[in-house]
């Protein structure tokens, strides 16, 4: 739930703890000039004390500014017990500051999910502004069909909003979280999310129709509900990399996690690309490793745990390029593998994957940026694989070649830390 600014980006998110009580997630918020540092500005939406409101649970919404300066937060309302007071499970609630720090909720004009739309599964409203006005984006569901659907509203005020009808449907996704809609060169580009995994369409118009390309993805099955803000002339996608149940690298992800950030490219044949965001560079800004070529195999050593590889990767068919952590005390060794016999980067631990156009002949420009157990490899501005690598921690690490070779390597940390 980013809100742009000139001067900053204000991350809004759900706040998330392992002892939700009957009511929970209220709105905290972070802010960011550069997307490397963060400030705390905490809670500025809680969620209702009453079981019987509507917003007993607060889910993702959206935050804009109008032209007079008030800003207009729209959210989901979620009520568990919505059965037992006559309520929707979910509806869309508004609410108004003055200072981006307290905001007042208008509980007298609540949306309600359209008549043939499930009531259980009606949220994540995300308003952007038009040529002629605003529209906004809701995931809803069909009660008949078997379909999600992504919905619109469009509104001259922000107040009174009137329903169009359906923007996008599909019916291989139960559900489709966390909508946006944006253009970033010659294309609009829809994205939204479901059972951990961001999709995105794309169209020559804001209103469709939406066109799937072949790999409709950016990352693999850790990264989830992103959405995305222009700032400073940049586009970026911003979601979370979810926990590990129990720690365990070998466990599936559960819901919930730390913050991620990718910039957005639109590439050559109109697809969009994820690339590290370019302040990573002056952030890690204390070079502690190089090798100008590897053929076969290079030991790294102990890398610290905020730092940043990068690395030339060209392949022959069927090449690979393995990133090996050896964590000696754990007794565990896992490994991400950019592959281009199987066009996939895939992690081993519990398996996880993105898939990727790869090339013979090409040179591929990787980056590999860690942060404690967070690992994120992008590759060439078009794919990235992000993970939660709880072994990688203290451990050794090696790149390992087959049919392939890399050039430049170089690690990068930060000065005063290491």
């Amino acid at each position: 739930m980013a809100l742009s600014t000139e001067k900053g980006v204000y991350l809004n998110y759900l706040y998330e703890t392992d002892n939700n009580g009957v009511g929970y997630h209220p709105i905290h918020q972070f802010y960011t000039r550069n997307f490397v540092s963060f400030e705390d500005k905490g809670q500025v939406l809680a969620y209702s004390e009453e079981m019987e409101a509507p917003d007993l649970a607060v889910g993702t919404g959206s935050f804009i500014i109008d032209d007079a300066g008030t800003y207009h937060c729209f959210y989901t309302g979620h009520n568990d017990y919505y059965e037992e007071y006559g309520l929707d499970k979910e509806c869309l609630m508004h609410a108004t500051s003055k200072d981006n720090k307290t905001y007042t909720k208008d509980t007298e004009n609540i949306i309600h999910a359209p008549e043939g739309y499930s009531t259980e599964d009606f949220r994540d409203p995300q308003v952007l502004r038009t040529d002629d006005g605003y529209m906004m984006l809701v995931g809803a569901r069909k009660e008949n069909g078997n379909e999600s659907a992504i919905i619109c509203y469009r509104s001259d005020d922000l107040k009174n909003w009137k329903f169009e009808g359906d923007l996008y449907t599909n019916k291989e996704l139960y559900f489709m979280e966390c909508p946006d809609l944006f253009k970033l060169g010659d294309h609009y580009y829809l994205t939204f999310s479901w059972n951990n995994v961001v999709y995105y369409r794309m169209s020559d118009s804001i209103n469709g129709p939406w066109e799937t390309p072949k790999i409709d993805t950016f990352d693999g099955n850790g990264f989830y509900a992103a959405k995305t803000c222009e700032y400073k002339g940049k586009r970026y996608l911003i979601g979370f990399l979810d926990r590990k149940k129990r720690e365990s690298d070998r466990l599936p992800y559960t819901w919930a996690g730390n913050l991620l950030v990718y910039e957005l490219k639109e590439l050559e044949d109109g697809t969009l690309g994820v690339a590290m965001p370019e302040e990573y560079i002056n952030y890690f800004d204390k070079q502690i490793f190089e090798a100008e070529s590897v053929k076969d195999e290079s030991e790294l050593g102990n890398v610290p745990e905020s730092c940043r590889l990068t690395f030339e990767l060209e392949m022959e068919n069927e090449g690979k390029a393995e990133i090996v952590f050896n964590n000696a005390e754990k007794n565990e060794e896992y490994r991400i593998t950019i592959d281009n016999g199987e066009d996939k980067i895939t992690y081993d631990a519990y398996p996880n994957e993105q898939s990727m156009s790869l090339k013979v002949g090409v040179k591929y420009q990787v980056d590999v940026v860690v942060e404690k157990d967070i690992t994120v490899v992008y590759v060439n501005g078009e794919k990235a694989l992000s993970n939660r690598i709880y072994s990688a921690v203290g451990a050794d690490w090696k790149v390992r070649l087959q049919g392939a070779s890399i050039d430049n390597l170089k690690i990068y940390g930060r000065k005063g830390i290491l």
